[in-house]
This record gives C-alpha cells, structure tokens and sequence, in this order.
C-alpha cells in the first residue's frame, strides 16, 4: 500500500463509532481485533485501511480472498531445498503480521476454516506448522481488522465470538454531512497530494495520541470493581465463554490509555461495551 495515496483517516465523515473501535484496536492488540460491518459504499474498507499511517511505523497487510495454507501459514522453501539440499521453512503471511496490522477485506467471503485458523492462531499467540516433514513455531501478535458486507452472507456464531469487537456502520442520513462527503471525494479525486496535505496536521496529532497510548497502556490498571462491573455486563448480555470479558478489560484499558489516564473508570467499561457485545 503506497503511503502517498491514502484517504486520510481524519477526512472521513461521521461514522464515530467505527473510528473509535479502531483507535481500541491500534492501541490495545489484546482487545481481540474488530470485525467492520456493514452495506458497500460506507467507508469500511476507506476506514480500515486509512490506519496504515496511524499505526506507529507498523505496516498494513492485507490477506487476500484466494490465498492457500501455504500462503497464510507457510511452507517449505523450495529454491532453498533444490539449491541447497536441505529443508527450511519459509514464512506465511500470518508471520510478516506479527507486530503488524492484518486486514482482511469481506471476511465473511474468506474460506472459514482459514479465517477460524487465524482468529485461534492470533488468540493463542504462536501459529504451529507441521508439514512436508518441517516442525516450527512463531509467534502471532497481530492487529486484526476485517470488514464484511451482510448482504453478501454472514459469519457463524462460533466465529464472530472470535473477535473482540464487531461494530456495525450505516450510510449517513444527515443531507449536509452526505454533501460533504461528495465534496471531499471529488477534492480528493482532483489533487491526491494537496487534499492529503489538508489533513496532514490532524493525523500526525491523532498519530502521536495513539502512540502517547500504546506507550501508557502497560501502566493501565483496573480495579476490583471495575473487574465486577465487566463481568456483571456481560452475565447481563448472556455471553457465551469468559471470552467476552477479557475483551471487555483490554478495550476499557485502551479507552483510559487514550484519555491519558493509568486507571480504568466506569465510562470505559461501558463505552467499551458497545464493542465487545452486540455480536
């Protein structure tokens, strides 16, 4: 993904709930990644790929829609085994993610077993290969971010309560915020560079926000109470698994590290909530 090129993450119009899921999710990679959906045309993919120059020096990777095992998980180097004689494991995509930003783009249409693989693989932290002969092991700490349209079918249970958060965008109504939205697209259209250069302050303040957070983030501590309250809220939500809780703590962690703040309050559960639940 060419830097130079992308719409600018502060240029989005609206769509409030989805940019702050996504500050949780550059922040606080234990929050379990977010799920985007959502109709075409609102800004999902716009959004999720707009984090590239917000994520502190990681990189965006995008998993396309026909990759294979080896491609994802990895696979023996072949040039290495024919010039060399010998076996060597050559890494998947899954392994260039970790300590990046993995995207997958209408999730939904992902083959399911590769995306359950990922989302466990992710969870657990070290992806296993075992195949032609080759053992290994690495680590996975990867942001993830995915968005799918509804419409084009959706996700089973049992991969849905695999992500930590899932927000649902919907066209906007107001008629000044959809004219606006017209006029940033068509200046956008025009000159790359110069609308880019229009919102280059903004970002690079949003950029060293969320860096402020990511560094204050270990210090961030959730009392007694604030343990309680997550897990009465989603006793109250019905929640399959203790999945939804730990999930709940490190998005309500990311919300008071974005306020600046070593401590978790209430209003970041509850906020968080709005994230971590609904799915």
């Amino acid at each position: 993904m060419r830097m130079e090129t992308i719409y600018p993450f502060t240029a989005v119009v609206g769509q409030e709930q989805a940019k702050k899921a996504l500050l949780i999710a550059l922040v606080n990679q234990k929050a379990g990644g977010l799920l985007i959906g959502g109709a075409k045309g609102t800004a999902k993919s716009v959004l999720a790929r707009s984090c590239a120059e917000l994520a502190g020096g990681r990189r965006l990777l995008t998993l396309p829609l026909n990759v294979t095992e080896d491609m994802l998980f990895g696979s023996i180097d072949i040039e290495y085994a024919v010039s060399l004689g010998e076996k060597r494991f050559s890494p998947g995509i899954l392994a260039r993610a970790t300590d990046n930003i993995l995207y997958i783009d209408e999730a939904n249409l992902l083959r399911q077993e590769l995306l359950t693989a990922v989302l466990d693989a992710n969870s657990a932290g070290v992806n296993n290969v075992e195949r032609d002969g080759i053992s290994f092991s690495h680590a996975v700490r990867t942001t993830l971010i995915a968005t799918m349209n509804p419409e084009e079918g959706t996700l089973p249970p049992h991969i849905l309560d695999r992500f930590g958060m899932y927000v649902d965008v919907q066209a906007l109504t107001d008629v000044q915020e959809r004219v606006e939205i017209m006029q940033r697209a068509l200046a956008y259209s025009r000159n790359i560079l110069d609308f880019r250069r229009r919102y280059a302050e903004e970002t690079q303040q949003l950029a060293a926000k969320l860096a402020a957070a990511r560094e204050l983030l270990p210090q961030v501590m959730a009392s007694d109470a604030m343990l309680m309250l997550a897990a009465q809220l989603c006793a109250q939500a019905y929640c399959a698994g203790h999945r939804a809780e730990l999930y709940l703590l490190e998005a309500a962690r990311a919300l008071a590290a974005l306020a600046g703040r070593s401590y978790v309050l209430p209003k970041d559960i509850e906020e968080a909530a709005q994230f971590v639940l609904p799915h």
